[in-house]
C-alpha cells in the first residue's frame, strides 16, 4: 500500500473490516488477511481517490471467505473542489443518493442499477460492493462501445430516468436537494474559466488541423458563451419533463454483465457525483459522444434516441405516470443542446482519453492558475495527447453531419 493509501485510510484495518462484516453475516467474524489496491489506472477518475479491498474472513467456524470492496474517498484539493458554488459540498450528494435514494429507485423497478453501499466512517467516503467481484467489467474506453452494449445502456438509462419521477412525485424535495447542480452555473467563475481554458485549447489544436478552418470557427465563436450553455443546460425544464441524470454518464462509469456467448445482458451505473434534476437530453448526448463508438455515432443515434423515448414511455406507463416525452420534444430538445455537445468534446474527452503518461492531476491545479492562464501549459499536453489529435477530425465531421441534420 502506497503512503497516499495509508493517508487516507487509516481507519482500514482488522477491527473495523470485522465489525463491518459481522453486521453484514450477523455473527462472528475473523479476518485472515486484507489487501488494498488502487481501483482504477490514472486518467480514469479526477475527483475521488479509488481503493479495492480484498478480503479473506471467516464466518464463526465456517470455510474461509473472500470479498472484495470497492472504498471512494473525496480528494480535499486542487481546482476541483474549487468548482462548488457558494460553498457547496459537492461531495454530500452521492453518498446521501447511494443511502436514500438509489434504495427507493432500486425498489420502484426491481432492478438494481447500482452498487450496494455501506456506511463509511470518513465524511462523504463510501464502501460499495465491488460489481466486478459479481461478474462485472468495464469495457476499454478506447475502443468504446459497440451497438449493442449502448442499446443496453440507453435500455437502462430510461428505466433509471422513469424511476426517478416516480420518486420525484413521492419526495420532490429529496430529488431537488440530490439532483441540485453544483458546478455549472452562470455564477460559478471557477467553472467559467474551466470552460473557456478547454474551449480555446481545442480551437488551437484544430487551428493547427489542415482541413479543420470550420471546426476552428465553430469553437471559436462558441468561447464567449459556454458557461451559458452548460448553465441553461443544466437547469430543470419548467414545461417539460425533468429526470434525474447521471450527469458522468461515460464508458468507465458503466459495468456490463455479458452471457457465455458474449451477448450483454445487463449495465449498472457508478460514480453519482454529478447527478442532475433536468432535461434527459443531457444524459444521452454525454452518453453518445463520449461513449459511442464511431460507427453507432455515426449511422445508429436515431435509433438509440427512439429506443430511449420508447423505453422511458412504456416505463412512466407501467409505473403510473402521467408524463411522456413526445418525439417533437425530444428531437427540439437535442437540437436546442447541439452546443453541449461541443462543451463534452472540448471539455470531457481530452481527459478521458489521454494515456497514462499524459494525466494531468487536478490536485495541483488552483482556480488562480486558471485566471493567470498557468493552466494553459498544463493542460496543452491533454489536448495535443495522440488519441484526442487523432479522434478529433472524425468527431468533428460527425458533430457537423448531426447538425445538419437537425
Amino acid at each position: 500500500m502506497t503512503q497516499e493509501s495509508q493517508e487516507h485510510l487509516s481507519w482500514l484495518d482488522k477491527p473495523f473490516l470485522a465489525s463491518f462484516l459481522q453486521r453484514e453475516h450477523r455473527n462472528q467474524v475473523t479476518i485472515d488477511k486484507f489487501s488494498i489496491a488502487p481501483a482504477v489506472a490514472a486518467g480514469n477518475n479526477y475527483m475521488s481517490y479509488l481503493y479495492r479491498v480484498r478480503v479473506e474472513y471467516t464466518v464463526a467456524e465456517s470455510d474461509l471467505k473472500v470479498t472484495s470492496l470497492i472504498i471512494k474517498i473525496p480528494i480535499t484539493k486542487g481546482v476541483i473542489t474549487e468548482m462548488s458554488n457558494d460553498g457547496t459540498d459537492l461531495y454530500d450528494k452521492e453518498p446521501r443518493f447511494y443511502c436514500e435514494l438509489l434504495p427507493k429507485i432500486n425498489k420502484i423497478f426491481n432492478c438494481e442499477f447500482g452498487p450496494k453501499s455501506y456506511n463509511c466512517p470518513i465524511k462523504n467516503g463510501m464502501i460499495l460492493t465491488d460489481l466486478i467481484a459479481d461478474g462485472y467489467i468495464t469495457c476499454d474506453k478506447y475502443k468504446l462501445l459497440d451497438y449493442s452494449h449502448c442499446k443496453c445502456v440507453i435500455s437502462t438509462l430510461a428505466k433509471f430516468h422513469a424511476s426517478s419521477v416516480v420518486c420525484f412525485h413521492d419526495n420532490p424535495e429529496l430529488i431537488k436537494e440530490i439532483g441540485e447542480e453544483q458546478f455549472f452555473t452562470a455564477e460559478n467563475e471557477t467553472v467559467s474559466l474551466w470552460l473557456n481554458c478547454c474551449m480555446k485549447s481545442v480551437w488551437k489544436v484544430l487551428c493547427e488541423m489542415e482541413g479543420q478552418e470550420q471546426a476552428a470557427n465553430l469553437y471559436y465563436s462558441k468561447i464567449d458563451h459556454v458557461t451559458e450553455i452548460y448553465a441553461d443546460l443544466c437547469k430543470p425544464k419548467t414545461d417539460a419533463l425533468n429526470v434525474l441524470n447521471h450527469g458522468d454518464l461515460w464508458v468507465n462509469n458503466i459495468l456490463f454483465k455479458h452471457s457465455d456467448s458474449g451477448e450483454v445482458k445487463d449495465a449498472k451505473f457508478i460514480d453519482f457525483q454529478t447527478l442532475r434534476w433536468g432535461s434527459p437530453v443531457s444524459d444521452l448526448l454525454y452518453f453518445i459522444w463520449t461513449s459511442a463508438n464511431e460507427e453507432v455515432r455515426e449511422h445508429r443515434q436515431t435509433e438509440l434516441y427512439s429506443l430511449y423515448r420508447q423505453t422511458l414511455n412504456s416505463s412512466l406507463e407501467q409505473l403510473g405516470c402521467l408524463e411522456r416525452l413526445s418525439d417533437h420534444e425530444l428531437e427540439d430538445q437535442l437540437r436546442a443542446a447541439s452546443d453541449f455537445v461541443l462543451l463534452v468534446i472540448g471539455g470531457t474527452l481530452p481527459y478521458m482519453m489521454c494515456d497514462a503518461d499524459e494525466v494531468v492531476n487536478t490536485e495541483d491545479l488552483s482556480a488562480e492558475d486558471f485566471k493567470t492562464g498557468k493552466c494553459d501549459e498544463v493542460l496543452a499536453k491533454l489536448f495535443n495527447s495522440r488519441r484526442f489529435k487523432a479522434a478529433l477530425p472524425k468527431i468533428m465531421e460527425q458533430f457537423q453531419i448531426w447538425v445538419s441534420s437537425k
